[in-house]
């Protein structure tokens, strides 16, 4: 299996009019899920986990939703340490008032 083939979640529907239908309807949302279960780690470890601990349909869901959203603020934290490195200039450079003496 090819590094690119494994997927965390779910691919989102390829028009807005699909996006919004299914935002409008537990019943689609719960089989996006369902769907989306045979390519997702993610989605297959919190079923997983959930059926281990006996949990209830919205507790699975709600496991699933708070590892989605973990999955998606690692990244977004990473981003953020990335762009408040200063790369304009490097650590070893002496400022210009300090190189004039």
């Amino acid at each position: 299996m090819a590094f690119d083939d494994v997927k965390m979640g779910i691919k989102r529907p390829a028009t807005l009019d699909e996006q919004l239908a299914i935002q409008s309807d537990i019943r689609a949302m719960r089989k996006a899920i369902t769907f989306g279960q045979r390519d997702s780690a993610l989605i297959q470890r919190c079923l997983r986990v959930a059926e281990h601990e006996g949990l209830s349909s919205e507790e699975t869901y709600v496991l699933i939703a708070y590892h989605a959203l973990c999955q998606v603020q690692d990244p977004w934290e990473r981003e953020l340490k990335l762009a408040r490195l200063d790369i304009r200039q490097p650590a070893f450079m002496q400022p210009d008032n300090q190189s004039e003496k």
